[in-house]
């Protein structure tokens, strides 16, 4: 037994602690080493006297030491909390607790449960209580939390968006714990936080997140959406397939999404829009490609029947102008409003394929159009009476429309 300490304590010297966590270069420990050989002082003592190091850091080193041979820690878990230490001049305990970890070894096997740990959000005692609790309950360990009333749906919501900004490198650990400590005293949003130190948590409208997206579609709920976003802070999985892999959503879905997401950075359409859209695209259950070539089409039906003056002018510049954020196309605004009587529509659907297929023209199409809608009720019937053939051999000019 006494060889085998001897092994161990062997292996965990101050020096090797220092230099492997990068506190110390080579050349300061083997300088070190040779002044320690000849005065017979502690090669801690030396690096302290050199100017290497301070009490502080032999303080925490001797601690990380005892822990080691003790069993307690392993080595690696010993330098980066030896690192930790120095870098944010703590002691050990404080180390262990702003990295969200316990000397008992029993740790919270999550991010969320370090971070709520570190901030003291939750104790150990109801972190074990939470992750039973989401086992019996098949519920993650946010929602556990919530469930208990440890924290609110906000600071949860806070607390996982600190987590993807600590994975964006956008702000770190420790004030990461400062915020979500502050959001759970004052019961107060992470935006409020971080505006009163200074920062500001601006959403990207150029680049909506895709969780967000859904929601304004009426695709997934908001709380579908926070269970996935903590899913995927946990296993470093995108929104999207965790929310596919829960059911809530298919390939299809996901795929027009992305889609849109890419239209809107490269401002293709407004956001209001492409929301529309993704509705449309889910309730009809057709690709976005088949939604917007249908947009095209009433876009130019609506053309034709302007063309044919079936649609006043003035109408048009007031609905255009009713339009918010180039949510609806004219003709879409139109349409939804009633202004456009559906057998017109359907005519002007009929006309524009002929006009595809270069049996009429454009011209002779809106001559059509205005000459079947002045028969009122009997629009279809005037229009099935349209002899094509005949119509390809008259001359039709536009002041025709105008009569």
């Amino acid at each position: 037994m006494n060889l085998i300490n001897k092994q161990r304590e062997s292996r965990f010297r101050l020096g090797e602690l220092f230099l492997e966590t990068g506190i110390v270069d080579l050349s300061a420990v083997s300088e070190g080493l040779s002044i320690a050989r000849r005065t017979s002082f502690p090669i801690g003592r030396v690096l302290v006297m050199t100017g290497w190091l301070n009490d502080h850091d032999i303080n925490c080193a001797l601690e990380v030491q005892t822990l080691l041979r003790e069993g307690t820690i392993d080595k690696s878990l010993a330098k980066d909390l030896l690192r930790f230490a120095h870098l944010n001049k703590v002691d050990i305990n404080e180390a262990f607790r702003l990295n969200g970890l316990t000397r008992t070894g029993d740790n919270p096997a999550s991010r969320l449960g370090k971070l709520m740990l570190a901030a003291g959000v939750a104790t150990e005692e109801i972190l074990v209580r939470a992750n039973r609790e989401s086992k019996r309950l098949d519920l993650t360990l946010g929602s556990a939390l919530v469930m208990l009333r440890v924290i609110t749906p906000k600071t949860l919501d806070g607390a996982l968006n600190l987590q993807i900004m600590l994975r964006d490198r956008k702000l770190t650990f420790p004030e990461a714990i400062s915020f979500l400590k502050e959001m759970h005293e004052r019961q107060v949003s992470l935006r409020e936080v971080m505006g009163d130190h200074g920062k500001f948590l601006r959403a990207n409208k150029m680049m909506p997140r895709l969780g967000e997206f859904l929601v304004s579609a009426d695709i997934v709920n908001a709380n579908h959406v926070l269970i996935a976003c903590e899913i995927g802070t946990e296993e470093d999985n995108n929104i999207g397939r965790v929310l596919m892999d829960r059911g809530h959503i298919n390939e299809g879905t996901l795929t027009t999404a992305l889609k849109l997401q890419e239209m809107i950075v490269n401002r293709v359409i407004s956001y209001r829009r492409a929301v529309k859209l993704m509705r449309l695209s889910r309730e009809l259950n057709a690709p976005i490609e088949q939604i917007l070539e249908e947009s095209v089409t009433l876009d130019h039906v609506f053309a034709l029947l302007r063309r044919a003056g079936i649609v006043p002018e003035r109408l048009v510049r007031d609905v255009a102008c009713e339009i918010i954020d180039f949510e609806d196309t004219v003709a879409e605004a139109m349409l939804a409003r009633g202004y456009i009587n559906p057998v017109h529509a359907r005519m002007g659907l009929a006309c524009l394929e002929r006009i595809h297929r270069g049996q009429i023209t454009e011209t002779k199409a809106a001559f059509v159009l205005h000459h079947c809608s002045t028969h009122t009720g009997r629009e279809l019937e005037m229009f099935g009476r349209v002899n094509w053939k005949e119509l390809c051999s008259v001359e039709v000019h536009q002041d025709l429309l105008r009569q």
